[in-house]
């Protein structure tokens, strides 16, 4: 019969390989929920700044921008339409990398489909889905 110290390097081996594996579970989770603050944080920052007066008034001189404002009554509107569609995204991005479970996941993504409802939102994400991820463009499509 063995004794227990004979057990003790695989007890020990064991509980190392365990405690292993958790950190590299634990430090992925926390590099992903630093990635999923540090993008909603970036995505508030940019539509303060272009939402604000003086954006506005100097993206007017752009071709590029008076184009996108053109399809809205302003510039507000494209953004906030725009928000929507990038919040569209990363709710999709953290469903795909299952941070959200299906039940809220169906509420996001009836929401999205009720957006599409208005011509306006359809009217900014056909001149602006290009710059999104072919994944995302395809789910919106579809829906």
């Amino acid at each position: 019969m063995m004794s227990l110290l004979e057990y003790l390097p695989i007890i020990t081996s064991g509980l190392l390989f365990l405690s292993i594996l958790t950190l590299v579970v634990n430090r992925k989770n926390l590099r992903l929920q630093s990635e999923y603050q540090i993008y909603a944080r970036m995505i508030e920052a940019r539509l303060k700044l272009e939402t604000s007066e003086p954006f506005i008034k100097m993206a007017r001189e752009s071709p590029f921008f008076a184009d996108r404002f053109a399809l809205v009554e302003s510039p507000d509107q494209f953004y906030m339409l725009r928000a929507f569609i990038d919040l569209y995204e990363f709710i999709y991005r953290l469903h795909k990398t299952r941070v959200i479970d299906d039940q809220l996941w169906l509420r996001w993504m009836s929401s999205a489909k009720a957006m599409k409802s208005i011509p306006k939102f359809l009217t900014v994400w056909d001149k602006t889905k290009s710059v999104h991820s072919p994944d995302f463009v395809r789910f919106i499509d579809s829906l």
